[in-house]
Parts: C-alpha cells; sequence; structure tokens
C-alpha cells in the first residue's frame, strides 16, 4: 500500500516514528523523520495528527519546531488543529498522589524501574527490570481498583500506566473526524503498541487504514518493520505489506 495525501494521518510516535529508547526524554526523532512529516503535512492539508502515551508539551518538544494536532496521554487531552485544548477531568488529586508514592517508592528500591510523571498519568516502565513485571502488575491494578472507577491500568511494551479512566486513542480518533481539516478525508493510523489497537478499530469501522509497525498480533491489515520504514513510507519511498505476511 503506497500513501495517498487525501488522506487524514494518526501517527503514533515511542516505536512509530522514534525508535524506543531506555528514557523517553531520550528519544529523537531524525532529520529524515522531521522532513517527512513537514511534507506530509503540507501535502494532505494539515490532516496530520500524533497520537501517543506522551504530554502534548512532550510531543511538542520533541517535534520542535513542528506543532501539530496531537492527542496526548492516550487521549486524555487533545488539541485540535484550531489549537483548542480538550482535557479530560482530573482524577482526584489524593489518587494520583497515593499512586505516585507507592510507585515511586517501588521504582526506588528496584534498579531498571523507571516513573514517569505525566501529570495526570503515571507510567512504571520496566525495560530494565523485567523479571518485575508481575509485581508492577499487581501494584498498578490494585491501585485502580481502589480509585472506585477513576482510574485504570493501561498495558503497553514493557510499561503499565495508571490513567483516567474512559479515554483512549480510539475515542481520540473519532474526535478528531469530526473537525476540520481531518472530516470526511479516509482515516489511516500507524502504531506500535497495544494502545495503538484503540486507534486501528476506530479506522478501520470508518474504511480506513490501519497499519502496525513491528511483530505482534494486530487488527491492523497492513505492517511495516520499524520506525525508519515508517519515515520512508510517509516520504513516499516505500510499501507497506499486508500484516498477515511476511516482508520480502
Amino acid at each position: 500500500m503506497r500513501i495517498d495525501e487525501r488522506w487524514a494521518f494518526f501517527i503514533d510516535l515511542d516505536g512509530t516514528l522514534v525508535e524506543l529508547v531506555g528514557h523517553p526524554e531520550h528519544a529523537e526523532l531524525t532529520a529524515a523523520g522531521r522532513r517527512a512529516l513537514t511534507a506530509l503535512e503540507a501535502g494532505a492539508d494539515s490532516a496530520v495528527a500524533v497520537i501517543s502515551g506522551r504530554s502534548i508539551a512532550s510531543v511538542d518538544r520533541l517535534l520542535e519546531p513542528l506543532q501539530l494536532p496531537v492527542a496526548g496521554l492516550h487521549g486524555t487531552e487533545r488539541r485540535g488543529a484550531d489549537g483548542q485544548v480538550h482535557r479530560a477531568p482530573p482524577a482526584a488529586e489524593e489518587l494520583i498522589a497515593r499512586a505516585r508514592l507507592e510507585l515511586g517508592q517501588l521504582a526506588a528500591a528496584h534498579r531498571g524501574i523507571l516513573l514517569e510523571d505525566k501529570g495526570s498519568a503515571l507510567a512504571v516502565h520496566y525495560r530494565g527490570a523485567q523479571e518485575m513485571e508481575p509485581e508492577i502488575r499487581a501494584l498498578t491494578e490494585r491501585l485502580a481498583a481502589e480509585s472506585a472507577g477513576a482510574l485504570e491500568v493501561q498495558p503497553g511494551k514493557r510499561v503499565y500506566e495508571l490513567r483516567p479512566a474512559g479515554f483512549d486513542k480510539g475515542r481520540a480518533v473519532a474526535a478528531f473526524l469530526e473537525e476540520a481539516p481531518f472530516a470526511g478525508r479516509r482515516p489511516v493510523c500507524l502504531g506500535d503498541d497495544l494502545t495503538d489497537e484503540d486507534a486501528f478499530r476506530a479506522v478501520l469501522e470508518r474504511g480506513g487504514h490501519a497499519i502496525k509497525v513491528g511483530a505482534g498480533l494486530t487488527t491492523a491489515q497492513w505492517r511495516l518493520p520499524d520506525p525508519a520504514a515508517v519515515i520512508a513510507w510517509l516520504a513516499g519511498e516505500r510499501v507497506a505489506y499486508p500484516a498477515d505476511k511476511e516482508e520480502t
């Protein structure tokens, strides 16, 4: 499948446009990636949005000087093409504070665990301590269960995240598609993680295309192997292949 600039594009960042690294602050968008995004935004009449687990501020820092529509924190906050920012009602401060304390204690006690404090969401990365996965999963699930429905757990690649309940990337995509310049276009989503499957389902329900980046089971029809291939695809230099086939 080749790119069509008449589509509306929804693109994940970490693991999709940029390589996964040990600490999110160390991630970098390559010069080729920045050129591809800039050209795509111009060619697609600005119908290009980033959907990310990062905050909007973090996305802006990574893409600078580009400033695109963004769904941050898995849709908990969303900035439309008009610049208006929509935010979820904050979870009870005491719940977040308690979770921050307990998860911080766990991270401090075990080398290789990183607590990423996103303000209204908390992500526990265990890429350097994979043996701790059961304990991290159990703790985040307990904190969510004790929140009376205010918080939920989102698993990802070597990470568990506590975030406000009732928001996901699929809902963020649906909201964008109600607004200019996305409305009326065929949606296309690229992502690499479990959180992107919600967005994949949203675009497929609307007759769009979903592209899985990397290996793994997926609802997407298409696949690209890594961020370098994504950038080449966005630049029109390569083709996505069916998700159920090996690349040749």
